[in-house]
Order: C-alpha cells, then sequence, then structure tokens
C-alpha cells in the first residue's frame, strides 16, 4: 500500500488489517455456504444463533449487548429464530420477570453442524500457522477485542 499524503502509517495499517480480515471472513462465509442454509435466516438472526450456540441461554439484553444491537432489534431476531423451531423464551432462573433465550435442539443441531463445517474449513488456514504462529495471532485477536471493549472467549 503506497502512502499517501495526509495518511498515517497507522490509518494505512487499519485499513490494510480491515481489509485482510474482510477477506478472510468472506471467503470462511464462501467456503462454509454462508447464509445457504435450508431455513431462511437473516444476518441478526444468524448472529443471534452463533451467540446463543456459543454462550447460551442468555437475557434478551445480554443478547443484544453480544451482538452490538438494540435490545428490540435482538428480540424480533429471536422472533425470528422461535418461529424456525431454533430457539424458545423461557423464565430466566431466580427471575421471573427476565426471559431466557435457549436453543432448541433443532437450533443446536443447526449451530453444531455450522461451526464444525467452519472449523474443517478453516483447519488449513491454521495449519499454515506454527504453534507459536497460532498463539501469538489468538493473543492478538483477543488483544484487539478487548481494545474495542468486546468479549473474549477462553480457549
Amino acid at each position: 500500500m503506497c502512502n499517501h499524503a495526509g495518511v498515517s502509517s497507522h490509518e494505512q495499517d487499519t485499513a490494510a488489517i480491515l481489509d485482510r480480515l474482510g477477506r478472510l471472513v468472506r471467503e470462511l462465509t464462501r467456503l462454509t455456504g454462508g447464509g445457504e442454509e435450508t431455513r431462511a435466516m437473516t444476518a441478526s438472526q444468524r448472529i443471534a444463533l452463533i451467540e446463543l450456540g456459543l454462550d447460551g441461554p442468555l437475557r434478551v439484553n445480554d443478547l443484544a449487548h453480544r451482538m452490538g444491537l438494540s435490545a428490540p432489534t435482538a428480540s424480533r431476531a429471536v422472533d425470528g429464530l422461535e418461529s424456525l423451531g431454533l430457539a424458545t423464551r423461557a423464565p430466566a432462573p431466580g427471575d421471573r420477570r427476565a426471559l431466557s433465550i435457549a436453543l432448541t435442539p433443532q437450533g443446536r443441531a443447526l449451530f453444531d453442524e455450522r461451526y464444525t463445517l467452519a472449523a474443517v474449513v478453516f483447519a488449513p488456514a491454521t495449519a499454515s500457522l506454527s504453534a507459536e504462529e497460532r498463539r501469538t495471532l489468538i493473543a492478538l485477536l483477543e488483544r484487539m477485542t478487548d481494545a474495542l471493549g468486546g468479549e473474549t472467549r477462553e480457549t
């Protein structure tokens, strides 16, 4: 990338990192079939399915926070998952006023299938790195996620 007048090296690096991450995600999406599930889902519904599959059950506000959406928007995504038979709402343990959202067995099966496929498709990319490079990449991605105020997961 050439150095344009008035554009800092940091800005150029940021753009290059965003470009490479975008390309990686698009390629992974292409190889896993992306949004071509037999059940038509919106992007928000797919994100909700992933969050619930990774760390559910969750309350709507917690799910919304994790998705980076408003609670009403996350609730609409859950409505869609419910209509597809992929999620259910139930009273939250210890607080009958709150609702807990969990995947149904069908939702869990779909999540597991998609997550397993993504892991299989992504394996050659991680295999191209040494064990030390993989640990470094994990640490760098966690640090970048933390810098954005996001949550990292234990590996």
